[in-house]
């Protein structure tokens, strides 16, 4: 008999340290995880934002947190298409930045309100009414990849740019939209540190139990 309950305590005792070590893993899992997704916007999201009125003055830097409204849209000069169903995804829309211009891209939902707001900045250079309508964004800035610094380039030699004038503007830079993956991130960026230290400190806390329970069994 003592021995059948010796047997049964060890079993619960490696039953728990089994549960624990599951906890354990699922804590740092879920942390690592989260901050692997998040991460990256939350360095973005934690930087202070500039407006996107002072991105139009004065210019934008790649790794800028940008966030307000774009008051004023040039030409939509590219299209990404879905290649298995062959729908539009995204427009890229010439918006000034600076002494230059920078890339907007638009998903195919607010390609409507980038129209009208296109509309309104050609009838604001002809008639010299300012643009009732405008586009928010929050985001960040990075490089324009792809065939689009290419097709900016093409755009620009049709409305007067030169070839020398284009290249002194540097690397085209693209206006990313990311509202809803910054807002996810300010949440779960955090939220991952502190699975993640909840696991470290779990894990030093298991260990420094079991060597205790090593030394007394001695």
């Amino acid at each position: 008999m003592n021995g059948d309950r010796v047997w049964e305590e060890d079993w619960k005792q490696e039953l728990k340290r089994k549960a624990a070590v599951i906890a354990i893993l699922a804590l740092l899992a879920s942390g690592g995880i989260m901050l692997l997704t998040h991460g990256k916007n939350f360095l973005v999201a934690v930087k202070p934002a500039y407006d996107m009125e002072y991105v139009m003055t004065n210019g934008a830097k790649e790794g800028m947190h940008i966030s307000g409204e774009i008051t004023v849209v040039y030409d939509c000069f590219a299209e990404m298409e879905n290649t298995q169903n062959k729908k539009i995804t995204a427009y890229y829309y010439a918006v000034p930045a600076g002494e230059g211009m920078a890339v907007l891209q638009v998903s195919a939902g607010m390609q409507h309100a980038a129209d009208r707001l296109l509309e309104e900045t050609i009838n604001y250079m002809n008639t010299g009414m300012v643009p009732s309508s405008s586009i928010p964004i929050e985001g960040y800035v990075v490089k324009a990849e792809g065939r689009i610094p290419y097709l900016l380039s093409e755009y620009m030699k049709e409305i007067g740019y030169s070839q020398e004038e284009i290249e002194a503007m540097g690397e085209p830079l693209m206006l990313r939209d990311t509202a809803g993956g910054l807002g996810a991130a300010r949440i779960y960026a955090p939220l991952g540190m502190i699975l993640l230290a909840l696991g470290i400190l779990a894990t030093m806390f298991a260990i420094f139990r079991e060597r205790f329970r090593r030394g007394t069994e001695r």
